[in-house]
């Protein structure tokens, strides 16, 4: 099967991503405590006081969940929306290796750079890249990672 080895390869990174993406909320949930509290953005009308509020969240759906929920249930929403993004990724890895014929994988090694953000990998004559963009904006949604995934001959 395919997502076995995938998962195993891909555990230390989507440990440090669940890290991070934990770290970043609880940040802003303090920051936009913080400026509630504070009255930082007093002087602006309420329509510009909440696009700024929003914007310190990082997005509405992080507005929605920094001002809904407390940390645990941030923590936990951060947790499930982690295990949605590696899931889609994997889907996707899968999807691109069984385009290409492949429908058993042996264990395998990642590679990768130091953000996290760009490897590859080789597995039964076929390179599969990462390559992973930022996506998104105010109006549509938060600014979030989008992973290209392909799998080439290996030259």
């Amino acid at each position: 099967m395919l997502y076995g080895p995938i998962t195993r390869a891909f555990a230390d990174l989507d440990a440090e991503m669940l890290e991070r993406y934990t770290a970043w909320a609880l940040d802003r949930f303090d920051e936009v405590a913080a400026a509630r509290k504070d009255g930082r953005f007093a002087h602006l009308d309420r329509d510009e006081r909440h696009a700024r509020i929003v914007e310190l969240a990082g997005g509405k759906k992080w507005y929605e969940a920094i001002v809904g929920y407390n940390k645990a249930m941030l923590t936990e929403f951060v947790a499930k929306n982690c295990a949605a993004i590696i899931k889609k990724r994997n889907d996707r890895l899968v999807a691109a290796l069984l385009k290409k014929g492949i429908e058993e994988i042996p264990e395998f090694t990642l590679y990768h750079d130091g953000n996290g953000y760009e490897g590859y990998f080789e597995v039964a004559g076929h390179k599969v890249t990462i390559h992973t963009i930022l996506a998104g904006g105010y109006n549509i949604q938060c600014l979030h990672e989008r992973t290209l995934i392909k799998a080439k001959a290996a030259a």
